[in-house]
């Protein structure tokens, strides 16, 4: 995900593919003010090492820094992810070792309760039911976002979200299908009863709910009324 909200740019999590579909958007690494990092499994984090080693060069491949380094934020273990995944990777340590990517980067870890300034945007983070995993709000004046990363239902979250004009949750699996420390569409529609957003827009979707997508927006319609979108590549949603 990839907000846009009073000058700066925030990328929410850098899973496959992130960076090819940011070109197609026209954004490039060195565009982003903020990579927020949910959690470190697999499929939040493997263009990471691709988006570091962007930063040092233009989009024509010359050698380029930025005019700022790009802020990496995550839970804690942030800087032992990036560690093992670039200096200490024999096959991508040149990324750190001979172009000084990581220079190019300032890495912040946060713990759950903590709030972070940037510019005008609020930063909250509070941890959530899936390993290792923070939920993140982001408040800007007159409008607030949060994102729940991955997660099954729980308190904290519900708390964190309370007032919010957009929440971004995950809805991995059918109700039939649930596993893990995901949520289901029963479990989403009771998280929005409960925080009344004006927009819930569903994301992370297992291939489970392939030809059935329609059916979250309806079970959440059926619960609570409030406005659900689901998420695909690229879309594009004006606040």
């Amino acid at each position: 995900m990839l907000l846009e909200l009073s000058g700066t740019r925030l990328l929410l999590d850098c899973g496959p593919s992130t960076l090819a579909k940011l070109a197609r958007l026209g954004v490039d690494a060195r565009d982003l003010d903020v990579v927020f990092l949910s959690h470190f499994h697999i499929d939040h984090t493997s263009d990471v090492p691709d988006l570091i080693t962007s930063l040092s060069m233009d989009r024509s491949g010359r050698p380029s820094p930025p005019e700022r380094p790009l802020k990496l934020m995550g839970g804690e273990g942030l800087v032992d992810f990036l560690d093992l995944a670039l200096r200490r990777n024999l096959y991508y340590s040149y990324a750190a070792e001979w172009m000084d990517q990581m220079d190019l980067t300032e890495v912040i870890e946060l713990r759950p309760g903590d709030e972070y300034a940037l510019g005008d945007l609020r930063l909250k983070v509070v941890d959530v039911d899936h390993p290792n995993g923070l939920a993140v709000r982001v408040s800007s004046p007159g409008l607030s976002i949060t994102y729940s990363g991955d997660t099954a239902p729980c308190e904290q979250l519900v708390e964190l979200t309370r007032g919010t004009d957009v929440l971004i949750h995950e809805c991995s699996f059918p109700d039939e299908a649930l596993m893990g420390k995901h949520t289901s569409e029963k479990g989403l529609a009771e998280i929005a009863s409960r925080v009344r957003p004006r927009l819930l827009i569903a994301t992370h979707l297992y291939p489970h709910w392939e030809g059935r997508e329609h059916e979250i927006p309806e079970a959440v319609r059926k619960l609570c009324g409030v406005r659900t979108v689901v998420a695909r590549d690229l879309l594009e949603v004006r606040l």
